[in-house]
């Protein structure tokens, strides 16, 4: 046990101190160092039992550190790889990002890349132009595909993620500044109307021939899924994590809509459904009522498996419809994916001349955005409300709701 009674305040305020560890046969001179603007100690030996030599160390040890810590340094810094098994283990827990993204999509994203291009380095040694060389390096690993730069952009913002982490726990004082590469216009492709109408007929289809099949509820729930998307422009994210307690209906002078209250990457806001839609919601209701042979708690999710976990994804289900309907998966060159139904949802939207402005709050996202993708349909239209003209038509029961 160290003897801290009989230390020797080196610069006389309590900032370097040194003292011997006591039952030692021939003890060095330990330090311990505390620097201005920074938490905790910064502990080591001198390696040496001379008072003079040990006071000489330790001041330029003060120095050394003063000048880190003074350029963003930490006192106790990690190397990136402890920090990243800190930081993975933390985001297991929670589940889900502060934005309600799924957090084993954002630990995959760090874990391929950044963490082989950074584990050995000091993390608050980490800078902009070490970003740099690694956005280039990334450019040049991948595994099937170059990475867009949107991928690069999605990449960033987990990497910042675990920066941030570090921040709270103490191992920088600041996240370092970097910039992906700009992401370049790329406009999904998406579904004409006559294609949409093959793949929801396809999918009725596709639903009734797995009723004896152990895929039955998966292809049920991925049909209301895609349905959904399509007649909310919700992103992925914001539907995992829809729940029952979510929804309500208001009454409007064209009838009553059903209103979702979602959480995503721009904050809180309301949604409403396209008339008809609410269909698929007392059908997942009903499904689950089953399964639960009771009604489902007012805080359980609206997509989830069996045991209540919220669905990650739907994305093989998505090819297998394709397939299954006969439609390409690739339009244009560029495949179609989950995110073709959001905008397809923008594109009928738009053509029933619905007020850009009330698409950009419905949507989540800015008129800028909007001009970016459907720029000459968002110039001619006329302000009219959200839900004007139907995608869909579908019959309403007798049976009352909670969100009713």
């Amino acid at each position: 046990m160290s003897d801290e009674n009989n230390h020797i305040d080196v610069r006389g305020d309590g900032r370097v101190i040194l003292y011997k560890r006591d039952g030692l046969k021939d003890p060095k001179y330990q330090v311990r160092i505390r620097i201005p603007n920074s938490t905790g100690y910064k502990r080591t030996s001198t390696k040496t039992s001379n008072l003079r030599e040990a006071e000489r160390f330790a001041l330029n040890l003060f120095e050394e550190l003063f000048m880190h810590v003074k350029m963003g340094g930490s006192l106790n810094a990690k190397t990136f790889k402890p920090v990243f098994d800190q930081w993975k283990k933390s985001s297991e827990t929670m589940g889900s990002t502060a934005r309600g993204g799924n957090s084993l999509t954002s630990i995959e994203r760090v874990r391929v890349y950044a963490l082989p291009f950074f584990g050995s380095m000091k993390i608050d040694m980490i800078a902009g132009k070490d970003f740099t060389k690694f956005w280039e390096w990334r450019k040049s690993n991948y595994s099937k595909r170059p990475p867009t730069n949107g991928t690069l952009k999605r990449e960033r913002a987990c990497i910042l993620a675990m920066f941030r982490y570090a921040v709270s726990h103490g191992y920088l004082t600041s996240v370092p500044e970097t910039t992906a590469p700009k992401s370049t216009l790329e406009r999904r492709p998406t579904f004409t109307l006559e294609e949409w109408r093959t793949l929801t007929r396809a999918a009725r289809k596709w639903v009734k021939e797995g009723e004896n099949k152990a895929t039955w509820r998966d292809r049920f729930i991925a049909q209301q899924y895609f349905l959904v998307l399509a007649n909310t422009g919700l992103r992925i994210g914001e539907l995992r994590t829809l729940r029952w307690s979510d929804l309500r209906t208001v009454k409007a002078e064209s009838g009553s809509r059903l209103i979702g209250e979602v959480r995503g990457k721009t904050g809180v806001r309301e949604v409403v459904f396209q008339a008809g839609s609410e269909e698929y919601i007392r059908r997942l209701y009903d499904q689950r009522s089953r399964e639960l042979e009771e009604q489902p708690d007012k805080d359980g999710l609206v997509f989830c498996h069996r045991d209540g976990r919220p669905i990650q994804t739907m994305k093989r289900s998505f090819i297998s419809l394709l397939k299954f309907a006969e439609l390409p998966i690739e339009r244009n060159g560029k495949a179609r994916t989950l995110y073709s139904l959001r905008h397809f949802y923008a594109t009928q939207r738009l053509s029933n001349e619905t007020s850009p402005f009330l698409l950009a709050k419905q949507m989540g996202t800015s008129v800028e955005m909007l001009e970016k993708f459907y720029g000459q349909t968002v110039g001619s239209l006329v302000a009219e409300q959200v839900s004007k003209g139907r995608q869909t038509s579908v019959g309403s029961g007798e049976k009352d709701y909670p969100f009713e």
